[in-house]
């Protein structure tokens, strides 16, 4: 995974022809069959020669340089980790193995994998990871609209329909209340972490793991803003819940509430 420089595209007839193409909605996999490619990933090997680098977001080809003039403006990285990785790669003569090592990593390959975890993929022309995902911004309006629509057919629905068809949840809920009550007084909102307080005395605990785990604590603990300790006793607590445990876990977050 060498550094490559990037260079100015070549616009030759063909390139021409391939952007024009694909700008006129063919698809990439079109286009590579009219210029008689076995498949699109030879006309990827063509257009990476020319110093052209494939933008999934857009759909076409993009001079290398211009990407890694994205690559300097980029705001929305998932973690600070990714945003060094991809910033550090961005200079010029960066080398992987060397930026894996400054960064913390164990070696490339780690580096990699960590970056294909976060949505990021290697890019031999641009010498840099590049996201594989969408924008949020750029979700497709018509999703958009059939959503909102198929809410307010479900909304007419209900108002045509009356509260009688709601009367058998509402006779299960009353029969389970106690059991929800109990279930909703220890949830938290989507997306966050619950943080217990136990009573007891603190004891050290060896725990051998990989490395790769290891290093996925580390990140979390950062990312979350949470120390690793409660990450353990979170982890601790819903697993006990799952898998056989949970009266016990009830009467010890009793005792401590």
């Amino acid at each position: 995974m060498a550094k490559v420089e990037a260079l100015q595209p070549i616009y030759d007839d063909k390139v021409k022809k391939i952007i024009h193409l694909l700008g006129e909605g063919f698809s990439r996999e079109e286009v590579a069959e009219q210029f008689r490619y076995s498949t699109y990933r030879s006309m990827d090997s063509f257009m990476n020669r020319k110093n052209f680098v494939w933008d999934k977001l857009k759909g076409t080809y993009i001079p290398a340089d211009a990407l890694k003039n994205q690559l300097e403006t980029m705001v929305n990285f998932p973690t600070d980790r990714v945003r060094r990785v991809v910033m550090e790669l961005n200079k010029d003569g960066a080398n992987p193995k060397e930026v894996a090592l400054k960064i913390g990593f164990e070696n490339h390959l780690e580096m990699a994998s960590y970056m294909k975890s976060k949505g990021f993929e290697w890019s031999q022309v641009a010498g840099n990871y590049i996201s594989t995902s969408p924008p949020a911004s750029e979700v497709d309006e018509g999703d958009s609209n059939v959503g909102t629509n198929g809410a307010q057919e479900q909304f007419a629905q209900i108002r045509s329909g009356g509260f009688d068809q709601f009367l058998p949840l509402l006779e299960w809920l009353s029969s389970n209340k106690d059991g929800l009550q109990s279930l909703l007084g220890t949830s938290v909102a989507a997306g966050q972490i619950p943080r217990f307080t136990l009573q007891g005395l603190f004891v050290t605990k060896s725990v051998h793991m990989t490395n790769t785990l290891d290093q996925m604590v580390r990140d979390f603990s950062k990312e979350k803003n949470i120390n690793q300790r409660e990450i353990f006793e979170v982890a601790l607590i819903e697993f006990f819940q799952k898998y056989g445990y949970a009266r016990e876990v009830e009467t010890l977050l009793q005792n401590n509430a």
